[in-house]
């Protein structure tokens, strides 16, 4: 039997991380750029380590995979986290994401732990009654376990407040971005669109996103065939995982919508920052989001975004692009036409949209943000 309650080592770690996983994602994204000192630092990944758990073990961070399974031997691999938190003792405990919340938070009291942190980057919303309860549950234990809650956006802290989460603990820090790896590349942007076979007078609009229904592409697809069908001269690349011709229902729907000629199914990848130079428009769709990292990674790339008005999206556009109710593909349609029909505004755009993601949304700026709060 496992001894959860061995001997603790003394001042071994700061910070240790609890996270779900470390899968391609924006989320994940985000914790992966907070992360600089690997020194007294220790990650446990509960589902998997991933595209980012790879790069952080490459870039000499220590990481340990609990590979838990929804079955009756997950009691085990809590008794193996509770095993972990007691043997390293760490100053801090940090989870991240609400099974990470839920699962580290518990762990991490029964352990003793005296600083524990929440983070959250979501809207409040659930898509099932199993994650309806463990919501509520966590709402409750908002009030007992952690020390403070950290929110990506105002809208995600209101959310929460209004459904029961502790008010007093909460915690702002934005995403951030490196300029480093995403600004404009004008050599780029020419080789891409000629290797995409982009006609110059081509209107190109991007979406870079997950095939899932709160992405709602149903509505994207539906406002490009009103394009197509008002003559707008365009094409739009779909970038993500399972945005590619292996997703029959994408496919068909896009056969549907007569839409073969304008789509271009691009599928996951890993160099979005150079891709993102090809466009005119960065779109987001989505019924609901919290704060998406795609727009601020468009805005620094030089590329004015079109959002749906979902979680903090207004606010981190701003003046550098335009805002649209969600799951309205006229309102959609009618404004890509007005920004197709008016591409001079696109460079006063992309001007605004660097230099607002320059000012407020650094991955340096949320890494000094971060270590205040640990301080």
């Amino acid at each position: 039997m496992i001894n959860i309650f061995q001997n603790k080592l003394q001042n071994n770690l700061e910070i240790l991380y609890i996270v779900n996983s470390l899968e391609l994602g924006g989320a994940e994204q985000i914790f992966f750029n907070i992360l600089k000192n690997k020194k007294k630092i220790l990650i446990v990944t509960l589902i998997s380590e991933g595209y980012f758990g790879n790069k952080l073990k490459n870039r000499g961070f220590k990481l340990i995979n609990l590979n838990m399974k929804k079955n009756i031997f997950i009691i085990f691999k809590i008794f193996r986290l509770i095993q972990i938190i007691n043997k390293y003792n760490p100053e801090i405990v940090h989870t991240w994401l609400y099974h990470s919340n839920l699962i580290g938070g518990i762990a991490s009291k029964l352990s003793g732990v005296k600083k524990i942190f929440w983070s959250i980057h979501h809207e409040f919303e659930y898509s099932n009654i199993v994650m309806f309860i463990e919501m509520k549950i966590l709402a409750f234990l908002s009030y007992l376990i952690p020390n403070k809650i950290v929110y990506c956006s105002y809208s995600s802290k209101q959310s929460h407040i209004l459904n029961g989460y502790n008010r007093k603990l909460s915690n702002i820090i934005e995403n951030g971005i490196s300029l480093e790896k995403f600004k404009p590349k004008r050599d780029l942007r020419i080789n891409l669109r000629k290797k995409l076979k982009i006609k110059k007078n081509c209107f190109l609009i991007g979406n870079i996103s997950r095939y899932h229904p709160i992405k709602d592409h149903e509505t994207l697809l539906k406002s490009l065939k009103i394009l197509k069908k008002n003559k707008i001269f365009f094409k739009c690349i779909l970038i993500g995982k399972g945005l590619s011709k292996s997703n029959v229902n994408l496919f068909n729907k896009i056969k549907e919508y007569n839409l073969e000629d304008n789509v271009i199914l691009y599928g996951k990848s890993l160099k979005v920052h150079e891709l993102l130079n090809a466009f005119d428009l960065n779109i987001l769709s989505s019924k609901s989001e919290c704060s998406p990292v795609t727009l601020l990674e468009a805005m620094a790339s030089g590329v004015p975004s079109l959002s749906t008005n979902v979680g903090n999206a207004k606010n981190l556009i701003g003046n550098s692009g335009w805002i649209v109710e969600s799951e309205n593909p006229e309102a959609l349609a009618s404004c890509i036409s007005y920004i197709a029909n008016n591409r001079y505004k696109l460079a006063e755009k992309s001007k605004l949209g660097i230099k607002r993601v320059r000012s407020l949304y650094t991955r340096e700026k949320m890494r000094l943000s971060y270590r205040a709060l640990y301080t």
